[in-house]
């Protein structure tokens, strides 16, 4: 019998469940999963910081589906995957982490750098757990796996001791996993959906997270043609057909003002694997005689802040491929028409405002000339700060792959650990990153491990020399700011010192050309672009 150890058998159950890489740093109380990663089913990427490690691994749940997974040491290791574990959970994405500790018999004895990872990971995962002998590291991650799937999907949490995870046991064999089913619609579920649909005049359709996990873009758009319902997407629905004569833009209130008069105005709301959050001001701002149609796979979210008249605990792909059976809905054209027209022209607008802003280069028109010079198939990274909260309104994903944002935890950081990922997943294509001056500072240093690994982002530096989404609204609201000032430094330099390519641009129009540079370099790159300091319609309305 060939022995084996408990690392092969943690990575032999991931590979079981379709991963294919995970991500790390350093640490020896691990080595044993390391020395797995040998046989070639799960690629070891090491990266600078754990945080990384966490957010790529964030990023390529997003990006493939499949669960990413983060392996680090104990103590400081495990508290440094508070924040990405935490951003995942708010933005509902499955993701495990696992977490080294000391030897069983020492762990509450004081043991060098021990810590219990549990309750310090329980808050921000949706189970944390520690495997308490080798044979059932298997178990345990299949009761991860399930956890991260069940209702809303999330983060989860598994320690292992460094004596469980290296001790010896026969070499396992690959094995079959059960599949994780999704809650379906039962018989006569749509028949009130029917009702309220045959007497709307002003409907809405609203999608959120739910149609990305359930890959049902194209359902959803069937859907909206067949009723002529307009759409607006929410968090990681973007890129659901942005072009789409029916869309009407973001999901977000605050830098959606045809949104705003769409709920204030509307007579039905279908919300799909979505809830009235922050973005939607929690249904304050929607008509109060308006029927709302919830569904969602996690039956704790529907009627969240605001009751639902008829409420699905059901998948969006079940629930939108029915809606497109029904008998077509009659909206007010006219009406809808308005509410299409309304977002079109406040995007020209802003878009106009951004072209012609002087001195200085408005955040808009950056994204606009950056964009403009790249193909349709470019993956786009943001996360927080005022260049993203410009951004996210005026990019136009191609597909709900093909936009990364951090989401409600708004965590800085996210930005380049993301975009590094996407560059893994989707080797050849362009992926770029908009983050502040603020923001890179971060993880720049991951640019180096994207070197290492041949990833070739390119992340765009909007310099506005300040944390301009704090410093903006101290000027508005106390007419000073404090301790905001960010000079600027020599970021290309950065970059090329790492194994990078990096331009500094001050002209407008050199910003297309050095984007066409730096994605040709075939090298992590950065373009460097002074910007000027402008408040957003979010930060302003938020």
């Amino acid at each position: 019998m060939t022995v084996a150890e408990g690392g092969d058998l943690l990575i032999g159950s991931l590979a079981d469940h379709g991963v294919d890489r995970l991500f790390s740093v350093s640490g020896g109380p691990v080595n044993s999963a390391y020395m797995a990663t040998r046989g070639g089913d799960v690629r070891l990427l090491h990266v600078r910081h754990e945080s990384a490690a966490g957010f790529m691994a964030d990023a390529t749940a997003r990006l493939t589906a499949v669960p990413g997974v983060a392996l680090v040491t104990l103590g400081p290791g495990v508290t440094n995957m508070v924040t990405p574990a935490l951003s995942a959970q708010m933005a509902g994405v499955p993701m495990l982490v696992v977490g080294g500790q000391a030897p069983t018999d020492t762990v509450d004895r004081g043991a060098a750098m021990s810590v219990d990872g549990v309750p310090i990971m329980a808050p921000v995962t949706d189970w944390s757990a520690r495997v308490p002998q080798v044979s059932r590291i298997p178990e345990y991650v299949d009761r991860a796996w399930r956890h991260m799937w069940a209702g809303q999907p999330g983060p989860v949490f598994l320690e292992i001791p460094v004596d469980v995870l290296s001790a010896p046991v026969p070499r396992p064999s690959r094995r079959a996993v059960a599949t994780v089913r999704r809650p379906a619609l039962a018989a006569g579920d749509l028949d009130e959906v029917a009702k309220a649909l045959a007497a709307a005049c002003r409907p809405v359709l609203i999608a959120g997270d739910g149609v990305r996990w359930a890959s049902a873009g194209p359902l959803l758009t069937a859907a909206a043609t067949h009723h002529a319902l307009p759409y607006a997407l929410a968090r990681m629905a973007r890129g659901i057909d942005e072009s789409h004569e029916l869309c009407f833009g973001p999901a977000y209130e605050p830098c959606n003002p045809a949104l705003v008069q769409a709920l204030a105005e509307c007579d039905l709301v279908l919300l799909v694997g979505h809830t009235f959050d922050f973005d939607l001001r929690y249904g304050d701002t929607t008509a109060a005689a308006a029927t709302v149609v919830q569904v969602h796979e996690d039956a704790a979210q529907l009627g969240r802040n605001r009751r639902a008249d008829i409420a699905l605990g059901a998948d969006a792909a079940s629930f939108l491929a029915a809606l497109a059976q029904l008998t077509p809905a009659t909206p007010d054209r006219q009406w809808t028409g308005a509410i299409i027209a309304a977002w079109h022209d406040h995007r020209a607008t802003v878009g106009h405002e951004a072209r012609t802003y002087r001195p200085g280069i408005h955040p808009v028109d950056l994204v606009e000339r950056v964009t403009a010079a790249l193909p349709p198939e470019t993956t786009y990274v943001t996360s927080h700060g005022n260049i993203d909260f410009w951004a996210d309104a005026h990019l136009r994903p191609t597909d709900t792959t093909r936009y990364l944002r951090a989401g409600q935890s708004g965590a800085l950081g996210a930005e380049i650990p993301f975009g590094v990922a996407a560059s893994l997943v989707r080797p050849g294509e362009p992926v770029v990153v908009f983050v502040g001056d603020g923001g890179f500072g971060y993880h720049c240093l991951e640019l180096e491990t994207a070197a290492r690994y041949g990833a070739t982002p390119v992340v765009v530096i909007a310099d506005d020399e300040k944390w301009g989404a704090i410093a903006l609204p101290q000027q508005r609201l106390y007419g000073d700011e404090v301790a905001m000032d960010l000079p600027r430094r020599d970021w290309a330099a950065l970059v090329r010192a790492i194994g990078g390519h990096g331009e500094s641009v001050t002209d407008r129009a050199e910003i297309g050309p050095a984007i066409g540079r730096a994605v040709k370099s075939g090298l992590p790159a950065v373009v460097h672009v002074p910007v000027a300091s402008v408040e957003s319609h979010y930060m302003r309305l938020a």
